[in-house]
């Protein structure tokens, strides 16, 4: 994982007073690391580390749900 997934797993972990156990794996949704209002929060950062809009196909639950999955579809897919 690069520096973009690290930026946005401390973005992710700053979002809760207590420490967070984050893996590369770790289930966004189910987990409760985030919110549904928080998932929309999320894909507007994943947006700005990226360094530009998402294609609307790509912003779905399953391509959102862990910081792997981001990874590939977004970061990686560049």
């Amino acid at each position: 994982m690069d520096s973009k997934i690290s930026e946005l797993r401390t973005w992710l972990e700053n979002l809760h007073d207590g420490p967070v156990e984050l893996q590369d794996d770790t289930d966004l949704i189910e987990s409760g690391t985030v919110t549904s209002l928080q998932f929309v929060q999320m894909v507007i950062e994943v947006e700005r580390i990226h360094g530009r809009k998402l294609d609307p196909g790509v912003i779905n639950i399953a391509s959102m749900r862990t910081l792997k999955a981001i990874d590939t579809t977004v970061f990686q897919a560049a």
